[in-house]
């Protein structure tokens, strides 16, 4: 039963930085971002509307980082203990 939870516990820390790079690999959180957009005025100049659009992207060492060790440290934990009942035992 550890041993599967010790699993359960690396997949799901690949999964966060899995996430982590496929959302953007941004060092911080973020909860708006800068959004371009390029329009024509009416005499046809192109002119570059900006406006900040909220949305959160997760960052490597306020989200991610942090709950992959913490789900790797506790897979480890939980490798340990297994091994050592499985040891005790045998």
């Amino acid at each position: 039963m550890k041993k599967t939870l010790a699993i359960v516990a690396f997949v799901l820390a690949a999964g966060v930085l899995g996430y982590w790079v496929k959302d953007g690999s941004h060092m911080a959180n973020q909860f708006k971002t800068l959004k371009v957009t390029v329009e024509e005025d009416e005499f046809g100049d192109k002119v570059e509307k900006k406006e900040w659009v909220e949305e959160f992207h997760l960052g490597l060492m306020d989200g991610a980082l942090p709950a992959a060790l913490g789900l790797a440290g506790i897979g480890a934990v939980l490798f340990f203990l297994d091994y050592r009942s499985r040891k005790k035992t045998a």
